[in-house]
Parts: structure tokens; C-alpha cells; sequence
């Protein structure tokens, strides 16, 4: 699920097709974790163009985990 979602971090559409074999999972697997990030609200799924994308709740929430992520990292670094 990971790399699904850091495939769509940058809020474009983009096609299943592209997911799946940028992920290495099988194309069914795609469309269940897909479904399911859909149902709550994580991404935008458009089935009848078969196209995905994160919601902006989801990548605002993203992006502020790695702002977290970063200066605990820098943190770490000037500790030692």
C-alpha cells in the first residue's frame, strides 16, 4: 500500500493500469486496496475511467508526517 501511495502524492489522476505496474502487485490487488482507500475517503476513485487520486485531506496529512519525519531525522543528526 505504500507504494500506491507514494505513487499518487502528487495529486494527479492517475490510471489503475499505472498503479499496478508501478506497485508490482497484481491488477486485482490494486483495484481491492483502491476500493478500500475509496471507502474512506483516502482517495478519489473514478471506475469508469478506471483513474485514482489522493484526496487533499490525505495529502495534507501525508505532507505534515514528513515535515514531523524530517526534523526528527535533523534532530537525530545535531544530537549526535
Amino acid at each position: 500500500m505504500d507504494d500506491i501511495l507514494r505513487l499518487l502524492e502528487d495529486r494527479k489522476w492517475h490510471d489503475i493500469r499505472e498503479v499496478t505496474e508501478n506497485s508490482g502487485l497484481h491488477h486485482r490487488k490494486v483495484e481491492m486496496i483502491t476500493n478500500f482507500l475509496s471507502e474512506y475517503d483516502f482517495v478519489e476513485l473514478d471506475k469508469k475511467r478506471q483513474k485514482v487520486k489522493l484526496t487533499p485531506s490525505l495529502c495534507k496529512f501525508i505532507r505534515k508526517i514528513k515535515i514531523i519525519e524530517e526534523k526528527e531525522a535533523v534532530s537525530e543528526l545535531e544530537a549526535h
